[in-house]
């Protein structure tokens, strides 16, 4: 009998951040006594599948969430329904799959459905606190987001618990210890490596989040792009694409790159120009990289991010009907970026190897009972 741990990773697909922040607690898994399986839906599956071709990787239900506006309650209210019935759906898939293949522990990133009851669960978030404008929606929100967090037996909050930490008043404060329980701060994670290279353009274009606000930074982007004198690889963050071409002299485009590729690509760009997820910022803050960051309108924990940065002279932040790329390019320079020492504080490979250890088969069943 096999009695290695084996253990489903699950992130959400709300642009690519989830998925890819997920990328070195699957790569340190792989180097434990475990057997790893991998699921998701859309672009974060196809990343996954294209990342990891030799895990076992299952589909789940998609939430499908899109922002047609730039007022962020209306496009969650209207999407709520729809959100809960996704998260239904995926308990089911994920009962199947922990029963299937006799799964111990699920690591879910912000899938709220991904956790079962013969299984110890994890849930990684970045958002303990949500940041909704109107006092009482926050009120409300903030407790629906506790209860369903409540189903899981840890939250691992990719931050420091101390400052200087990335993620502010999102994970921060004392509420956060009072209504999570086992909260664990376990550091900023990236799936990127450190390289010299030599500077091959003047910036790179990371594009990615939800539709149709994606399709429309890359229009802006574009066509600003081809009135400028610099070079740009824009990077268009369609996983399930096969494309690479000159969209003219001065612009290559590129459908999708694996981690290595992006690593390498952005090592030899001198400025980043992406969204204000919070995995790309773990990523910038990592390498150290000075970045303008442009937030999807509409999705408020991304606006909080990109003017909290800015606000600390950190990372130059404009909004995306304001967007000038020649004006962004100019005042980038006087931005500092981040100290990445701070990753000299990461606490994530310890709670992946508590993880592992702490909890036999044996131990899960009769807990579970």
């Amino acid at each position: 009998m096999n009695d290695k741990k084996r253990i489903l990773v699950a992130p959400l697909n709300w642009g690519l951040g989830h998925a890819t922040r997920c990328i070195p607690i699957i790569r340190f898994l792989q180097k434990q006594d475990v057997k790893v399986f991998l699921a998701s839906d859309g672009r974060a599956y196809h990343l996954l599948l294209k990342e990891f071709p030799e895990l076992p990787i299952f589909q789940l239900p998609a939430y499908d969430i899109t922002y047609r506006t730039s007022n962020m309650m209306w496009n969650m209210a209207f999407q709520f329904p729809k959100m809960f019935r996704a998260i239904a759906k995926e308990k089911k898939a994920v009962a199947k799959i922990v029963k299937d293949e006799k799964i111990d522990i699920v690591i879910s990133d912000n899938r709220f459905g991904c956790f079962s009851k013969n299984a110890y669960n994890v849930f990684m978030t970045h958002q303990v606190n949500l940041p909704i404008p109107m006092p009482v929606a926050k009120q409300i929100g903030n407790w629906v987001n506790w209860i369903k967090i409540s189903n899981f037996d840890e939250c691992w909050i990719p931050d420091f618990k101390e400052e200087p930490n990335l993620s502010g008043k999102l994970s921060h404060g004392k509420n956060v210890a009072q209504q999570i329980k086992n909260v664990k701060y376990v550091g900023a994670l990236s799936r990127m490596q450190k390289k010299q290279s030599e500077q091959k353009r003047k910036a790179i274009i990371i594009l990615s989040g939800p539709e149709p606000q994606r399709t429309y930074l890359e229009k802006n982007i574009l066509e600003q792009a081809l009135e400028s004198p610099h070079h740009f690889l824009v990077v268009k963050g369609q996983t399930e694409r096969k494309e690479h071409f000159f969209f003219s002299e001065n612009i290559e485009v590129v459908s999708f790159l694996t981690s290595e590729e992006l690593n390498n690509a952005i090592a030899e760009s001198e400025i980043v120009i992406s969204r204000s997820g919070y995995t790309t910022l773990m990523d910038l803050v990592f390498l150290g990289k000075k970045a303008i960051l442009i937030p999807t309108p509409g999705q408020t924990e991304q606006e909080y991010l990109a003017e909290h940065f800015h606000k600390q002279n950190i990372f130059f932040t404009t909004s995306q009907n304001n967007f000038n790329l020649k004006k962004a390019l100019e005042k980038v320079e006087s931005f500092t970026g981040f100290d990445d020492s701070v990753f000299k504080n990461n606490t994530f490979e310890k709670n992946v190897i508590e993880l592992v250890t702490r909890f036999s088969k044996t131990v899960l069943n009769k807990n579970k009972r």
